[in-house]
């Protein structure tokens, strides 16, 4: 982490994100409305705001757990997969909000909970860094309105394993078998 004084804005990788509900001006609209479809087998749809919404929300949960809960593979058919119910409420569980990625939790910081702790307990408290601002990596930045005592709430995981939970199906699917074979290799 690095803290721009004048700015009071703590500067950091992977360690924070938030992903916004609405879809970034960045994202290519083609690739958008390609994600967006139920089935891979669908043709391509409409160009509407709702279409890019529902490929922004599917893209942020494919890059956050590679293999989503709700993503199914067509039994009856190579290739095909289908997005089941249920996909926009893991969307909402996501979003919107200060978190640790589950990939970055998950694969990482799930190696050395301690450690992280310490670093937590560092930016947050020990530093005497007063920021009112995180500029994340990845999705959302600048995230406005987030002190130290607010970073060091996205990481209430590390005590409780329950606290900010994900969805149990999105991370036994995607992430955790990864995270088995990374802890059986180091």
């Amino acid at each position: 982490a690095f803290f721009h004084k004048a700015s009071k804005t703590l500067i950091v990788t992977d360690a924070v994100a938030r992903i916004p509900r609405s879809v970034p001006p960045l994202n290519d609209p083609d690739k958008l409305l390609l994600v967006s479809k139920r089935s891979t087998s669908d043709p391509m749809p409409t160009d509407t705001p709702e279409s890019r919404l529902a490929g922004w929300k599917k893209t942020a949960l494919l890059v956050s757990y590679f293999f989503p809960e709700h993503e199914e593979f067509d039994p009856d058919s190579l290739g095909v997969v289908t997005w089941t119910d249920g996909w926009e409420d893991n969307f909402s569980r996501l979003s919107g909000r200060l978190v640790v990625p589950p990939v970055v939790r998950t694969l990482i910081y799930a190696q050395n909970p301690a450690g992280v702790r310490r670093w937590v307990d560092v930016v947050s408290r020990e530093s005497g860094w007063d920021f009112d601002r995180v500029v994340p990596a990845h999705f959302d930045a600048p995230v406005e309105g987030v002190g130290p005592g607010e970073f060091a709430n996205a990481f209430r995981f590390l005590e409780d394993a329950g606290a900010d939970a994900f969805p149990e199906e999105d991370l036994r699917r995607g992430l955790r078998p990864i995270a088995d074979l990374a802890s059986k290799r180091l």
